[in-house]
């Protein structure tokens, strides 16, 4: 089968390579706004994963592997040197394992609230989901779920709507994946291979296990947006650049 080019937007006039993944079932616009705040820093690259955004899914199989695999061809694709790969929510997981593949040298991991480690909370959010999705009205119980664990009641707006309308159009192969799978991953294999600076930011309820990364990861730097939920890179995108600059401009310098 022939290898899926992921649809990709660049912007930005740094030279350090920022690679940005995003979370499940939505698409490298939510980082618009963001890539904005960093652009005089950073050349960054806005990824759609296939069966999302403008990347179609054709023959690729979903899987937290594959989308890995596919964010590491993409950088030595490319021929990005050195980059900052950053990921939300299921991106954030897809960067750190992209990290500790071995095949990249990234100057640093962000990861803005993904579930590596998970806690036990988001775990059986995922064990709830899975139950339903032999049920009929599968996304509609799917889309009331998100609406309240991943945004604060203040944040309940359009854009919230326009989040859950992306991800409820997502092909159901790429909704059923994620819940499936993610039991499976095995962060206690995972992190201790990413030797890069690491960064995780987690939101008023993290989706991430802080002691349990912070073991596996001695050189982590911990962060939260108490007042931000899960879309914290849409809701607090401000306060997010302001911490990543913080974070990465030491780093760059290397």
């Amino acid at each position: 089968m022939k290898e899926i080019e992921p649809h990709f937007e660049i912007s930005g006039s740094g030279g350090v390579p920022l690679v940005c993944t995003h979370g499940w079932a939505c698409n490298g616009d939510q980082f618009t706004e963001l890539g904005r705040l960093l652009a005089k820093e950073f050349r960054i690259f806005r990824l759609d994963l296939p069966g999302h955004g403008r990347t179609p899914l054709g023959g690729f199989k979903p899987g937290f592997e594959e989308y890995a695999g596919l964010v590491v061809n993409f950088v030595l694709q490319h021929k990005l040197e050195r980059p900052v790969l950053l990921g939300h929510s299921m991106g954030g997981v897809l960067s750190l394992m992209a990290a500790a593949s071995g095949r990249l040298q990234p100057r640093a991991v962000i990861n803005l609230d993904g579930s590596l480690p998970a806690t036990e909370k988001t775990l059986a959010g995922q064990k709830l989901i899975c139950s339903w999705q032999d049920e009929p009205d599968f996304q509609d119980r799917l889309a009331k779920l998100l609406r309240e664990v991943f945004f604060l009641p203040s944040e309940r707006d359009a854009r919230c709507d326009a989040i859950l309308q992306t991800m409820g159009s997502a092909p159901d192969t790429v909704l059923r994946f994620m819940p499936q799978q993610a039991s499976e991953l095995r962060p206690e294999r995972i992190l201790p291979r990413v030797t890069a600076p690491v960064l995780f930011i987690g939101s008023a309820v993290p989706r991430f296990d802080s002691k349990k990364a912070a073991a596996a990861i001695p050189h982590l730097r911990l962060e939260r947006i108490s007042d931000a939920g899960h879309f914290l890179h849409v809701y607090a995108v401000d306060r997010v650049a302001d911490l990543l600059k913080n974070f990465l401009l030491p780093v760059t310098r290397r």
